[in-house]
């Protein structure tokens, strides 16, 4: 259960084998039925771990996290407040824990922008599903949940509002 009175929380991805690979402070939305909604600042800086660098967004998020979802979303907005893309990590069930989300990054995205949607970094996932052992019911899971993301955003459920969405 996520603390609601702390308006910080540290977002943190790990790989499979359990290493942190990159976290980011947000700010406390709200947190109903299972998901937790925060946001992200602009110039907010993200440290990855991976890449042994730090990140600065230049853009403000709104991030969805779901209990009981295999993936994550990220609404980009610019300075106008307009959706320019939407970002979906493919992951394990996210973890709330007093100010703390974290979630096992999958490696694969599905992306929305300039009215595309695009899945990427296949070729990472098909690399660390033999370096991590994903094994097939993961692997299985990874593309069902690709097919629902990718459906989810046609048919504007949440959190990919039609609205929103037709302006990316």
């Amino acid at each position: 259960m996520p603390d609601t009175t702390n308006r910080t929380y540290v977002m943190r991805a790990h790989k499979y084998d359990g290493r942190i690979h990159y976290e980011q402070e947000l700010n406390f939305v709200g947190y109903e039925n299972g998901v937790l909604t925060l946001a992200g600042e602009k110039n907010r800086e993200l440290k990855h771990y991976t890449r042994d660098a730090v990140i600065t967004f230049k853009e403000r998020t709104l991030e969805y996290f779901f209990k009981d979802r295999w993936y994550t979303a990220a609404l980009v907005f610019d300075d106008c407040g307009r959706v320019v893309h939407v970002y979906c990590n493919i992951a394990l069930p996210g973890d709330i824990t007093d100010n703390i989300v974290s979630f096992v990054d999958l490696d694969v995205d599905v992306i929305v922008k300039n009215g595309c949607i695009e899945v990427i970094d296949i070729d990472e996932f098909e690399e660390h599903k033999i370096l991590y052992g994903y094994g097939e019911e993961i692997e299985k899971k990874v593309f069902e949940t690709v097919e629902v993301v990718k459906n989810a955003i046609i048919s504007g459920e949440f959190p990919f509002d039609r609205e929103i969405l037709s302006k990316v």
